[in-house]
């Protein structure tokens, strides 16, 4: 068995995946599509992979999404989203070539078709938008639509560069056929943007986008066709090109706003001692909502607490510089923190987990109230030379009067993801090498802290099929 493998986070079920690509729910069935190279553990000849769950936790793996029509000069499938209208199911993709269909200057979008949900058929009046759509304008690396539906019709959004900045470009249709350019919808200072998705609350608005680094949201104001009055420019989640990426969403039939993202495998390093045959997970589900002051707010599904298995509970922890152990061992848990801000006010609370007997391995969770700052430490998680160890540091939220910080962490094998309050989000991959690399431990940089209270899960593995 691959012990870096995750048990409960999704993966195709061999080699490589990336970007999760047009989630939707349909009669009570969450569909999934997302990146994928059906040959190999590596980036190339990308289709759209395929599965299907009752509950965002225990999916069936379906036939090959969509694949590139090679006869019509299509290389890959790039990413995309879906719309559901009328019981049928449209995909829209950006659909890459060779030569003058590059991805820099030759990207366009591309529909298919499908009511069974299993085979999709593209239409004939591929490619639906083309570069010449903007006239003058100079669009470079345009791609990943993303279409909703509003009072007056069909919008989609899509990222790319515009002299040499990314921006977001907005669109309209009355049938999803025949597209207009409205203009650009925002235009940032990062190079580019990938993957652009909205939600709306009313005539508020939370636009993501992925900037070849940690994802990235404005809230604010929708009006008409424009994002105006940006309220708050926050980050998504703090593992960056590493471990967070290329996020989507969706609104599942009981309205809840569902963002799905990609965890890379680019902190393996360039040597591995296992010849993996899979590449690429992505993080837990998160429900998505907005704060009154613009801030977004972020938690696993809820659904995720079926797989919970033996429980561990503890009140009232002293903890000490000294290593305190927990006693439990494992490699697939959910952990969850309260802990008194005044009761650390004045120390950095570090929680260890993957940690070996010996001390040569431990992956560690840094708390400084001090500083507003929560780290993933990776320094000491793998004696491998060549993988990454940079840390992934994040601001705590400022939730005013709040007493207690609630600091909930998932480890699975080699994914750590964290959320801290409601707010706060980080992703990493450690690859710890030694087979007793398994402990949970606290401790302090100085002086004498109290936990208020910490609950440990034994997860369950995801139930897999195959269809």
């Amino acid at each position: 068995m691959d012990r870096y493998r995750p048990r409960y986070h999704f993966t195709s079920p061999r080699n490589w995946m990336n970007d999760p690509n047009g989630p939707f729910q349909l009669n009570g069935e969450y569909h999934l599509f997302y990146q994928h190279n059906p040959s190999k553990p590596e980036w190339g000849d990308i289709h759209w992979g395929h599965a299907k769950s009752l509950d965002l936790v225990n999916w069936t793996h379906l036939p090959i999404g969509m694949a590139p029509s090679y006869e019509l000069g299509e290389s890959h499938c790039f990413s995309g989203c879906s719309v559901v209208n009328d019981g049928e199911v449209t995909l829209f993709y950006t659909s890459i070539g060779e030569g003058e269909r590059n991805a820099t200057t030759g990207a366009q979008q591309w529909m298919a078709r499908g009511k069974d949900l299993r085979t999709w058929h593209k239409p004939g009046i591929n490619p639906v938008l083309t570069l010449d759509l903007h006239g003058e304008l100079q669009i470079k690396d345009w791609r990943d639509p993303y279409v909703w539906k509003s009072e007056d019709g069909w919008h989609m959004l899509l990222g790319g560069i515009q002299e040499e900045k990314g921006c977001s470009f907005l669109y309209q249709s009355d049938d999803l056929e025949r597209w207009s350019f409205k203009g650009t919808f925002y235009k940032g200072e990062e190079w580019i943007w990938e993957c652009p998705h909205l939600f709306r609350f009313g005539d508020k608005a939370v636009l993501f986008y992925s900037p070849s680094g940690p994802v990235r949201y404005l809230s604010g104001t929708l009006s008409g066709d424009r994002f105006i009055d940006v309220e708050q420019h926050g980050t998504v989640d703090f593992g960056g090109w590493e471990g967070y990426y290329a996020s989507t969403g969706f609104v599942d039939e009981r309205g809840r706003r569902i963002v799905h993202g990609w965890i890379p495998e680019g902190s393996r390093g360039e040597e591995f001692p296992v010849s993996l045959d899979w590449a690429g997970a992505l993080a837990l589900p998160r429900v998505v909502d907005l704060k009154p002051n613009g801030a977004l707010s972020m938690i696993p599904v809820p659904e995720l607490e079926t797989l919970r298995g033996e429980s561990h509970s503890f009140q009232d922890i002293s903890v000490e510089p000294a290593p305190t152990s927990t006693g439990i061992h494992s490699t697939s848990f959910e952990c969850l923190l309260e802990i008194d801000r005044q009761a650390i006010a004045a120390s950095v609370l570090t929680l260890s987990v993957l940690a070996s007997a010996c001390g040569k391995e431990h992956t560690d969770i840094h708390l400084d109230p001090a500083s507003h700052s929560i780290t993933i430490d990776r320094s000491n998680a793998s004696l491998l030379p060549k993988v990454h160890k940079t840390p992934i540091e994040g601001k705590l939220p400022d939730v005013d009067g709040a007493e207690r910080i609630r600091l909930r962490i998932f480890v699975d094998q080699s994914i750590v993801e964290v959320f801290v309050d409601d707010e706060t989000c980080l992703t990493t991959r450690v690859y710890p090498t030694l087979e007793d690399s398994t402990g949970i431990q606290l401790r302090t940089n100085i002086g004498n802290s109290v936990v208020s209270s910490m609950q440990i899960w034994e997860m369950k593995a995801a139930e897999i099929r195959t269809e």
